[in-house]
């Protein structure tokens, strides 16, 4: 009879054990947890910090930039300006050809001239 008195006190300890560990298990995870937490909050000083100096070079290389952008889009129109010159040069040269070749007076006897 006295083994059947013990069997559920054995049952009993068995079970309260088992809660405990699990509650330690959850007291572990817990601070894990907190640990953590407590990381990202010190840390979000520093990361506000560096966004904000983050911020003031973008400002800065706008500053720089923009300058260099315009002065890359006047070298841009200068260079399609030029196009535009190169071209009417060349149609002033093509017609300039053509009529000197019209105008020109042949001597007796020579050969045509080749195309």
């Amino acid at each position: 009879m006295n083994q059947d008195a013990i069997k559920p006190l054995e049952e009993t300890e068995r079970e309260t054990l088992d809660a405990v560990e699990a509650i330690d298990r959850a007291t572990q995870s817990i601070e894990r947890h907190v640990e953590v937490i407590e990381g990202l909050a010190t840390s979000v000083g520093p990361l506000t910090d560096s966004v904000v100096r983050l911020n003031e070079t973008m400002v800065e290389l706008v500053s720089v930039l923009a300058p260099l952008a315009a002065a890359e889009h006047g070298v841009q129109r200068v260079e399609h300006g030029a196009e535009h010159v190169e071209h009417g040069v060349e149609h002033v040269e093509r017609s300039f050809r053509f009529r000197r070749h019209k105008n020109a007076v042949e001597p007796e006897g020579a050969p045509p001239p080749e195309s």
